[in-house]
Parts: C-alpha cells; structure tokens; sequence
C-alpha cells in the first residue's frame, strides 16, 4: 500500500470519528443529565446505546490521527515559522467561514437553543480558550460553537511539539517527547498525590488530558518512519499508561477510553504491518467524508441541535422513532454542505495561503542571489 493509500485510510478513520461525534451530538449531548433542557425532538432516545453514549471519545480518535501527521508536517518543515504557516493556512480560512455560518444561521433562526454573541468570534478565531478572554475582560466569553473546544486543545499541542523538534531536532525529537511526556505525567501525578493546589494548571497549560491520544499517535509516526523503532513502542506504551494513571478526560473510571485507545491503536498497527486489513477505510465516499471532517465538525453541532430544537418546537405528535429518522437526513446534508466547502473554500484557501509564503521566499532568494552578483 502506497504512501498515498494510506494517508487515504486516515481520511476512513477521520470519517468515523466525526460520525461518532455527531451521533453523540445528536442524540446524547443535548438532554438531561448533561444538558438542563431536552433540545431533541425524541428526547433521550437512543440516548444509551453504547456506540452514542460513548461517540464523543471520537474526538479522542481525531487526536491520535493528529499526533501522526503533525510529527509528519514537523519533518517537512525547515523552521517553527513554516510550521505554525501550514497550520494556520489549514485551519484559520475554514474556522473563519464556519463561525460565520453558524453565528447568521443560529441568529436567522427562530430557534433557543443558542445564542452565540459578536465577542465569541475572539476565541474561535485566535484558537485560544475562552477562559482566557473571560479572564481578561471581566464577562463571560464562550466559542462561537462548543465543539471548538478541541481546536483550542490541537493548537495547544501543536506550540509545545513544535518547541520540542525545533529545539531538540529531528534526530532526537521521538526520544526528547517520550521524556517530555513521562516527566508531565509524573509530575501531575506527584501534584495530586500531595494535594498541592494549581493541579489544574498542569493540564490546562499542557492539555495534559488529550496528550496520551497525541502521543500515541506520535508513536505510530516514529513506527511509521521504522518499523523496528524501540522508541516509537516506548511512546505507545507511554500513551496508554498515562490514559490509565491521569484519570482525566471524558468517561474516566470506565473502560471506554481504552477501548477507543484500543480501537486507534489496532487501525494503526494494521495500516503500518497488515495495510490491506484496513483498506477498505479508503474507501472513495468515506475517504471524502474524512478529508471534509474539519468543516463538518465546525458546522454539525449548533447548527444540527438548532434545528431538531426547532423541530421540537414547531412539529408535533409523531413518535420518537419517527423524529429520529430527521437524523440521518440532517448528517447526510450536513456532509454535502462540508463538502461543498472543503471543495470551494477549504482547499483553495490553503493552497492560496501556501502559494504567498513560497511566492514571497522564493522573491527573497531571489533578491538574496541578485545582491551577491551585484557584489
């Protein structure tokens, strides 16, 4: 399976993660207990079956696909400048356009369900967490959609990785982020254990919560460059320890998280040792679901409980089973919708961006090699 096959079944992976994601949105997330008001239709139906309950530990899933390939990106970029160019061209155009989708629809509508103000659009839009501007400020921020939580939780990630290989290089960035990261783990675990105050610093600073999930991925990557790489087994075992010793994160105390850790780890070993046991997640139609997953996961949440609370609102006297047969009609409009943007704007807008940074180096060097000749 060729390099390009297999970035192909990261895209099948990524489609079920954000599959996962909008389930649990959708039927799940939003009712009692962890909502004050039902805004579904169906009311907790369906709330309990497993694969629901359990479906936001996809975003879990999208962290370990994103350790992997920012440890590709860092090993493709000459300096931390390049790097935090690619990211921001890959995910500011997209967050841009998305949270101004979902403010206008959200306003339009004459839907309760949420009420998302001008200042939210200052979190969204800096990857920064809204605690931070609340902070600052002295009034409540929030994001533009809440499921922007884990953006804020990746661009955490992606400034102390990137620290990390351009500090210590490529050579010893697998080794250096194995030490890095058993030495936060212990240090959080010391914290707690003497019940010093700040623990919430560590994890709020370090997004120690989500690191396992970027670590393991990291893990796959170092496997991914050797397969008889001792250090890329030590960073998985490393990643799994940390899920069982930090206790943080969503569903901790259950078996869920390992099971999800299980899950990413037996589709990266299959796609790193057997590729054809997996080749079925490059299938064409999920692949595009993957590769539009960022918009989608941007657009899905608000956007899609706004309109089954209006549903609930404004029709009546079907049963639930019927009013939750408007699911898949939602998530299948929802993904022409991603797709659509990732087609006009997602991928235009990244390449455009990366075309200014080469187009302004390349007038650099050029200058550069003109003033050395006039010398």
């Amino acid at each position: 399976m060729d390099d390009h096959h297999r970035l192909k079944v990261l895209d099948g992976l990524r489609a079920i993660a954000i599959i996962l994601v909008m389930g649990y949105h959708y039927f799940v997330r939003w009712t009692p207990p962890l909502a004050p008001d039902n805004f579904y239709p169906y009311g907790d139906f369906a709330a309990q079956f497993w694969l629901f309950k359990y479906g936001d530990l996809g975003v879990e899933l999208f962290f370990i696909i994103s350790g992997f390939v920012i440890s590709m990106t860092l090993f493709r970029c000459h300096t931390i400048g390049h790097f935090f160019w690619k990211r921001f061209s890959r995910l500011f155009p997209t967050m841009l356009l998305c949270s101004v989708l979902t403010y206008l629809i959200l306003l339009l509508l004459p839907q309760s369900a949420f009420h998302p103000e001008l200042r939210d659009f200052l979190p969204s839009l800096t990857f920064t967490d809204p605690l931070l501007w609340s902070k600052a400020f002295g009034v409540p921020f929030k994001a533009v959609d809440g499921a922007y939580w884990s953006l804020f939780v990746e661009v955490k990630f992606y400034f102390w990785i990137s620290v990390l290989y351009f500090a210590f290089g490529a050579t010893r960035f697998f080794r250096m982020t194995a030490w890095a990261f058993g030495i936060l783990v212990l240090l959080y675990l010391v914290v707690r254990t003497l019940n010093l105050p700040h623990l919430w610093a560590i994890d709020f600073i370090f997004a120690l919560s989500a690191l396992p999930w970027f670590v393991a991925g990291i893990g796959f990557y170092a496997l991914y460059t050797d397969v008889g790489s001792r250090i890329a087994w030590v960073l998985l075992f490393e990643a799994a320890a940390g899920l069982a010793s930090l206790h943080l994160g969503t569903h901790a105390g259950t078996p869920a998280p390992f099971i999800a850790l299980g899950f990413g780890y037996a589709v990266f070993l299959a796609l790193l040792m057997r590729p054809g046991w997996v080749a079925w997640l490059a299938y064409s139609p999920l692949a595009a679901i993957g590769m539009a997953s960022y918009s989608l996961y941007l657009l899905h949440q608000s956007i899609g409980v706004a309109l089954l609370d209006l549903l609930r609102h404004s029709v009546g006297g079907a049963g639930y089973d019927f009013y939750a047969l408007v699911v898949p009609f939602l998530a299948v409009a929802l993904i022409v919708t991603s797709l659509v943007v990732y087609r006009y704007w997602e991928a235009p807008a990244k390449e455009f961006l990366l075309s200014l940074r080469a187009s302004r180096h390349a007038s650099l060097a050029g200058t550069a090699a003109a003033g050395r000749s006039d010398s």
